[in-house]
């Protein structure tokens, strides 16, 4: 704690000074504040010898307060609601449930982050002939705007589409994944911070034709006579979002 400045005295006799009376009792800068400044400012050396810490002496979340967000609710995003196949960045958007902003009163010695979540994607591998396209399907963490690498996943291919035979292998059951991450950081300054997870779904393209990849789609494999009508498919790929949470545990 910051030794105590007076802003004005009191004399007897002399104009009663409003302004700096008031930063005398509460002030945002510190030095200033017989209310404020011993306000998340005491440290060891501001205590006697022999001080013992009471239950009274301490408010709720004065030492250690977390928050928490969550959702159970299924979510579907599908590579073509991002953006056009020829966008020259890579833009990622954040994923609902998978983001926390908390505001810190007084500098912390330590933050610790959490998030959690369960996914389950359609990623292929496609062949299209000469080539066999892995669409991008990857997710990163941004904490306060800032990236951190070492969070980054991809997510796995899930099926294996040969586009000119029709043939066509899913294996997105076994391919499911939960995820559970935490970060420390440390000596982390008053103020607004955020965690944010955010997602980026590459569109299938195929080479040759700049368009999306197609797939011929046998009616009479799902009709309920053993006929119908055959279609042609566009290839997109998806990832599913079950339960997820982000959650923020602050220490003074």
């Amino acid at each position: 704690m910051a030794t105590i400045t007076p802003q004005t005295t009191y004399p007897d006799g002399a104009a009663f000074d409003i302004a700096n009376h008031n930063s005398n009792v509460y002030s945002v800068t510190s030095g200033r504040g017989i209310m404020s400044e011993p306000n998340g400012g005491l440290e060891q050396a501001n205590l006697v010898s022999g001080f013992t810490v009471r239950a009274e002496h301490i408010m709720s979340e004065e030492a250690v307060s977390a928050r928490a967000d969550s959702m159970t609710t299924p979510m579907d995003i599908y590579s073509n609601g991002f953006g056009m196949v020829n966008d020259d960045e890579t833009g990622y958007v954040a994923v609902a449930g998978l983001a926390q902003r908390v505001y810190i009163p007084f500098d912390i010695s330590a933050l610790v982050w959490e998030w959690s979540f369960f996914i389950a994607a359609f990623c292929p591998a496609i062949d299209v002939g000469a080539t066999t396209l892995r669409p991008t399907l990857d997710m990163r963490v941004f904490i306060d705007g800032v990236e951190y690498p070492g969070t980054r996943r991809t997510v796995p291919v899930s099926a294996d589409i040969l586009a000119s035979t029709t043939t066509f292998f899913d294996f997105e059951q076994v391919a499911a994944n939960w995820y559970d991450f935490a970060l420390l950081e440390e000596t982390v300054a008053k103020g607004y911070h955020e965690l944010s997870v955010k997602l980026f779904m590459e569109r299938p393209l195929d080479p040759a034709t700049d368009q999306a990849p197609t797939l011929n789609v046998i009616g009479a494999l799902f009709g309920p006579d053993q006929a119908g009508t055959d279609y042609e498919s566009k290839i997109h790929t998806r990832i599913s979002f079950g339960t997820r949470s982000a959650r923020a545990i602050m220490f003074k």
